[in-house]
C-alpha cells in the first residue's frame, strides 16, 4: 500500500522549482517494532514519516517512513529528492536536516538548500564569527522596510 500510494503521487503532478522537506507523525495504536517517540510533536507515539512536499500547494511528492534500520539522514534525504536532482529546484529545510556537508553535496547537484542550521553541525569560520558578531548586538530594521 505505501510504495502504490508514493508511486501514484509521483505520477499524478510534478512539483515546482520550491520543495520543501519536512516530518510528521501518524498516531498508531497498534505493535511495531518501529514506533517513534517524540516529546517534542503534538502525537508523542506513532510512526515517523519524512516527507518532500511542493513547497507552494503542500503536494506530497515523496515520502519515506523511518525505521530503525540505521540510515544515515543525509541518504535519506537523498533518496526523497532522487527524482529532482539536477533539476534546479530550491529545498526549504529546517535545522533538523540541514548541514553544510549535505549543502555542499546538494548543490553539487544543482539544488539550492535554504533553512537554518544546527551550530554543531560544522559552521564555515567566516560565518561563525558573523554568527558571534550578530548574536551580541541587538539588530534593528530599517525605516524603508
Amino acid at each position: 500500500m505505501y510504495v502504490y500510494s508514493v508511486q501514484k503521487f509521483r505520477k499524478a503532478y510534478s512539483p515546482k522549482q520550491e520543495l520543501s522537506l519536512d516530518e510528521t507523525m501518524i498516531s498508531w495504536q497498534g505493535r511495531l517494532n518501529f514506533e517513534t517517540y517524540n516529546p517534542g510533536k503534538i502525537t508523542k507515539y506513532g510512526q515517523l514519516v519524512r516527507m518532500m512536499c511542493e513547497a507552494v500547494l503542500g503536494y506530497i511528492c515523496n515520502m519515506e517512513m523511518y525505521s530503525t534500520e540505521g540510515k544515515k539522514l543525509d541518504d535519506t534525504v537523498l533518496s526523497l529528492l532522487d527524482r529532482n536532482l539536477g533539476q534546479n529546484h530550491h529545498i526549504y529545510q529546517d535545522n533538523f536536516y540541514n548541514s553544510v556537508r549535505l549543502a555542499q553535496t546538494l548543490l553539487d547537484r544543482i539544488m539550492r538548500v535554504c533553512g537554518t542550521t544546527r551550530a554543531n553541525r560544522g559552521i564555515p569560520c567566516d560565518l561563525e564569527a558573523e554568527g558571534k558578531h550578530l548574536k551580541n548586538r541587538a539588530v534593528s530594521i530599517p525605516e524603508e522596510w
